[in-house]
């Protein structure tokens, strides 16, 4: 073929590229940004690949749709919410193996976070409602706005023993049935807040936040913990002493992505990890034009791109120094596993894809050979 001929076909072959690459730009719903983040950390020591998870005991099983985050209440009932937008109360029968599953209050949407407040009321933040508070067959509207921006993704919440509330609104542009978006389009949408129920008023303690999604009090109270799950760490925010105010590291470059965060009271925090982090999200990640192609498929099948990239889910704790201390994985499940919450001898946990809540013995040992 002649030189020239060769040109002419280069030439035509780059236009094509560059007009589908503009084509491709102009359709897809999300605006990425270039990022680079640390290689994901060797799956190794505490994060050595196990099968603690397998085997689980399923509780209420086919009777808890989409549990998404775990609580329990101070007689040991547990509560969650649930993609039917209850909130429904697990009590233990007998021999701990049965239960009774409630639907005990009805919010609607879809509700994520949940803490209990110092007076023994509910807290449930509820991505496009904001936070409430919910009593038995009540429920009530904290706030839904700070700083004149109303609240599109409250998400993850934690109470002080004096009254204060801290939470996230994950995205200020993206709904929580857009919140794959968010994550692809690797933007600071989020905020970390406070609500204080004395002045009821909503202060914004940090913004511009990769999609900030669970937060946890520290035992002493002087900090919170909370996890920006799309740069796969967990940030921590001082509430009391010189570094008032501030942010640092917790922990970063984990396994997989954080989401909610619950504290023990025994000095480990128990983070969920719907996904680890596999070749998959390490090219998506460094490829802005995978995840332009991710979006668009994600817009006619909203499902089937995050059910697709789901691998390897668990549970990470990690002490309050911010070292990790143990995993709890299924390498072979392709649910998330969105909250994970020790109590007792067990680790129980929440996913937005199963119809249970699962459970296993704490400290059982099943490696992968």
């Amino acid at each position: 073929m002649p030189n020239f001929t060769i040109a002419v076909v280069a030439a035509a072959l780059c236009i094509a590229l560059a007009a589908t690459w503009r084509a491709l730009l102009r359709n897809s719903p999300i605006d990425a940004a270039n990022i680079q983040l640390p290689h994901p950390p060797q799956r190794l020591g505490v994060f050595a690949h196990n099968k603690r998870l397998q085997n689980a005991h399923k509780l209420g099983s086919g009777l808890i749709p989409n549990p998404e985050d775990l609580v329990f209440d101070s007689q040991g009932r547990l509560y969650t919410g649930c993609g039917d937008g209850w909130i429904k109360r697990i009590s233990f029968l007998d021999n701990e193996l049965d239960v009774r599953v409630e639907n005990w209050t009805y919010v609607g949407g879809r509700p994520l976070g949940l803490a209990f407040g110092s007076h023994g009321e509910l807290l449930v933040c509820e991505p496009s409602q904001g936070l409430l508070n919910v009593t038995e067959g009540h429920v009530e509207i904290l706030t839904e706005e700070a700083d004149g921006l109303k609240f599109k993704f409250a998400d993850g919440v934690d109470a002080s023993r004096e009254g204060a509330v801290y939470f996230t609104d994950a995205s200020y542009k993206y709904a929580f049935h857009d919140h794959l978006f968010d994550i692809l389009e690797y933007r600071p949408h989020g905020r970390l807040l406070k609500y204080e129920a004395a002045t009821k008023t909503t202060s914004v303690l940090l913004k511009d936040l990769y999609f900030p999604n669970g937060v946890a009090l520290s035992d002493k109270q002087d900090f919170l913990v909370f996890c920006e799950t799309s740069l796969y760490r967990c940030q921590k925010y001082w509430l009391e002493g010189p570094q008032k105010g501030t942010v640092e590291s917790f922990i970063d470059n984990l396994p997989g992505l954080p989401d909610n965060i619950h504290y023990d009271g025994n000095g480990s925090f128990w983070i969920g990890v719907p996904t680890s982090r596999t070749l998959f999200w390490t090219i998506a990640t460094k490829f802005p034009s995978v995840r332009h192609v991710l979006a668009l498929i994600a817009t006619f099948a909203p499902g089937g791109v995050a059910d697709g990239i789901v691998d390897e889910p668990g549970v990470l704790a990690v002490n309050d120094m911010g070292d990790p201390v143990a995993l709890y994985s299924d390498p072979n499940s392709k649910n998330q596993i969105n909250t994970g919450l020790n109590r007792g001898d067990f680790l129980y946990y929440g996913s937005l894809t199963l119809d249970y809540i699962g459970r296993v013995p704490l400290g059982q040992e099943s490696p992968i050979n």
